[in-house]
């Protein structure tokens, strides 16, 4: 998958995603055109139809590589399709009319659900170790925080801000396309002091008691934040102490895997804007060379 990836990571560029997408377009428009016309598909068609297979691959493999917002993606077909749909009421053909009305009510499911309910990610690293693990795939929560407006840069209303203690999935100031899940510890206002390797909030301790010693040498605890209790975990390395004053509308995130975590300690703090959803559960484990598991799945703490 990896080299796969990389063999097309020289064309993910603007012009060739939006041409990819063009020929999708076209093939869909053909599709009705062939119907109608000739009332049954030519030879060829499947070959066209093969084609468009590979194109749509080639479309979410650069989408993969670019990290785009797909939900401006499904925006987009769910206009096209609907488009489809309605010229097909005036056509006299029922294949067309049934084929374009599954297609429009399947890609508005696929919208509805993926950027206002719920949607699958799987955790890419390990700073968020014991609680999620590399390979878990997450649901996350999309409206909790407000709904995403297509087309506007991830623009939100109704947006809510995020509760402490919470875990969110966001994307990070100084890689901007990349989603990142840490822990909200602080709002605006606040002062952080991380000292010893243990949190302060205006001047309190946020509550942590030891709990096991890890196979590797690192130390787990439990902590306790805004009515929230959750595991972290500490290796064997000093620790940076610092005093950090959130900005207000700002937010201060960390991660559960305390000396192993790019976070706020390091470049800083988040917006409510930049928070595409919360890490509600965990749905399926599936560790790189090892077979699918639900062993791990659950409410994330």
């Amino acid at each position: 998958m990896e080299r796969l990836l990389a063999l097309i990571s020289p064309f993910a560029s603007l012009p060739i995603f939006l041409a990819l997408n063009a020929i999708i377009c076209l093939i869909s428009i053909y599709w009705v055109f062939a119907n109608v016309k000739y009332e049954k598909n030519p030879k060829y068609h499947k070959t066209i139809q093969a084609i468009g297979l590979v194109v749509s691959l080639f479309v979410i493999a650069i989408l993969w590589i670019k990290q785009w917002n797909i939900g401006d993606l499904l925006a987009f077909y769910v206009l096209f399709a609907s488009i489809i749909f309605i010229a097909s009421l005036f056509l006299n053909n029922k294949l067309v009319r049934k084929e374009s009305r599954g297609w429009f009510l399947s890609i508005v499911l696929v919208f509805l659900i993926r950027g206002y309910f719920y949607e699958p990610w799987q955790i890419p690293s390990g700073s968020m170790k014991p609680n999620m693990e590399i390979g878990d795939f997450v649901l996350v929560n999309r409206y909790k925080y407000g709904l995403e407006v297509p087309f506007t840069g991830r623009t939100k209303i109704f947006s809510a801000p995020p509760e402490i203690g919470e875990v969110v999935v966001f994307y990070p100031p100084h890689k901007p396309n990349v989603p990142f899940v840490k822990r909200v510890i602080a709002k605006g206002g606040d002062e952080v002091s991380y000292v010893n390797k243990r949190f302060f909030i205006n001047g309190e301790e946020i509550l942590k008691n030891f709990l096991s010693d890890g196979e590797l040498g690192e130390k787990i605890f439990y902590e306790e934040l805004n009515g929230k209790r959750y595991v972290v975990r500490n290796l064997d390395r000093p620790a940076r102490n610092k005093t950090w004053r959130v900005p207000e509308g700002m937010f201060f995130v960390v991660g559960d895997n305390r000396d192993n975590s790019s976070d706020s300690r390091s470049w800083g703090f988040i917006s409510e804007d930049d928070i595409w959803g919360r890490a509600d559960f965990i749905w399926l484990s599936w560790e790189s060379g090892e077979f699918p598991s639900i062993s791990r799945a659950g409410e994330i703490k």
